[in-house]
């Protein structure tokens, strides 16, 4: 699933549901915009409104490897490195069950305190933030029992 959340006036918010022609608009452009990479169809999801926590990245990206949680970065367009520590407890089922080798979550925090998956990918996409060790990302994928990593100062440090 992608977001047009850099045309998030025109092709991505809705403000109300209930007024249909506004809705028509913001999709029919969304569809416009996505052109031949539409797959599928669209997804409406409920705005939620997300807060950054001081002095660390509003939204992170977890990397896993085995339904296991193996890198935790702030994610690629933060301009901060320094990782909250989200409980991925209630995430790793829902990772298990896809049964993919390998995945990607991003996490953001919602206003009630609330950490929330707002994508899920294979990975195929998913750039690395700049702070972080391409070095720790090597070992993900290289290594039997690749490095848990945790929040740090640097963006990352293994457990």
């Amino acid at each position: 699933m992608k977001s047009r959340k850099h045309e998030w006036d025109e092709a991505c918010y809705v403000p109300d549901l209930a007024n249909a022609a506004a809705l028509h608009r913001v999709v029919a452009r969304f569809v416009e915009l996505q052109d031949d990479f539409l797959a599928g169809g669209v997804v409406l999801r409920a705005f939620e409104t997300f807060v950054a926590p001081e002095a660390a990245a509003a939204e992170v990206r977890v990397w896993w490897r085995d339904a296991v949680p193996r890198l935790v970065t702030a994610h690629p367009d933060s301009p901060v490195a320094e990782v909250p520590a989200p409980d991925l407890a209630p995430v790793r089922a829902a990772v298990e069950a896809l049964g993919c080798p390998f995945v990607t979550t991003d996490l953001a925090l919602r206003a009630d305190g609330v950490w929330r998956v707002v994508e899920v990918g294979d990975g195929q996409v998913s750039d690395l933030h700049r702070n972080v060790d391409p070095a720790l990302f090597v070992s993900l994928l290289t290594t039997d029992q690749a490095p848990l990593c945790t929040p740090s100062a640097s963006g990352t440090t293994p457990a």
